[in-house]
């Protein structure tokens, strides 16, 4: 089944308009500032994310969280709408933001990040996972696959390197993929398992983002990127009626972001 999306980069006027005409929407940003976009960013945030940030001992992560909670604030206040620090975001078990009940209206989205890029899905209709990568060379590509690919995908895999595609971007792709259908599940890495014995949850629909637009910054240094959304029915997870710890883990309210990844550690 195919995904209504809308792609592009913030700053989007009519965000809230274009997040109800389709399946979802997909924002990019940078994560570049200055340091009064910084001061302004941090003083967006709540208490809680404040005291992450100051948490932090590398400069550079520490800013790309702030610039990125901020800016995920002001894309979700523009479509909810909401002022930006009213916007009533919660963090999961592992650190993963969402919704918390009382927003002014159904909003689910996911964030990724790699180096200064931003990606911001979002939709009215399901839940959405995303995920980014940036394209380079990965010399462990077939063994990571074996781990986190199933059958059908190492499959595909192989016959795309066999007819030419590069190894590593080929396998980034699949990973992207499967990492945006964990995000849309919500159950993280405990899905991975379910994920690799073929199982899907309701309603999923993957996309591959292949026409991702770059702010103008970053688009500018040349650099390629893989990435892909999904979407599955809310809360809608992996068929374990009977496995309750993945139940408890799905009602958590998009409770836990992957942990496995090629890429580099989370700072959303």
């Amino acid at each position: 089944m195919s995904v209504r999306l809308h792609l592009d980069t913030w700053p989007v006027a009519d965000l809230g308009l274009r997040v109800d005409a389709a399946d979802a929407v997909v924002c990019t940003a940078s994560l570049r500032c200055d340091a009064a976009e910084l001061e302004q960013s941090v003083a967006m945030l709540s208490a809680t994310e404040r005291a992450r940030h100051a948490s932090y001992s590398n400069a550079v992560v520490a800013r790309r969280f702030a610039r990125g909670r901020a800016l995920v604030r002001v894309m979700l206040g523009r479509a909810l709408p909401l002022v930006p620090a009213l916007v009533p975001l919660r963090e999961g078990l592992h650190g993963k933001p969402y919704l918390a009940a009382g927003a002014p209206r159904s909003l689910w989205f996911s964030v990724s990040h790699t180096d200064e890029l931003l990606v911001v899905a979002m939709s009215r209709v399901a839940d959405v996972g995303v995920d980014v990568e940036r394209s380079r060379d990965f010399d462990q590509w077939q063994r990571v696959a074996d781990r986190v690919l199933d059958l059908r995908e190492r499959q595909q895999l192989a016959l795309a390197v066999e007819q030419g595609h590069d190894p590593s971007e080929a396998f980034l792709r699949h990973w992207c993929r499967v990492e945006a259908e964990l995000k849309a599940v919500g159950c993280g890495i405990q899905g991975l398992e379910t994920h690799l014995a073929g199982q899907r949850p309701r309603g999923l629909r993957l996309a591959d983002l292949t026409d991702l637009p770059l702010p103008a910054e970053l688009s500018a240094a040349g650099v390629r990127y893989q990435a892909a959304v999904a979407l599955v029915t809310p809360g809608a997870g992996y068929p374990s009626p009977t496995d309750n710890r993945r139940q408890m883990i799905r009602e958590s309210a998009q409770a836990a972001a992957p942990v496995t990844t090629p890429a580099r550690p989370s700072t959303a």
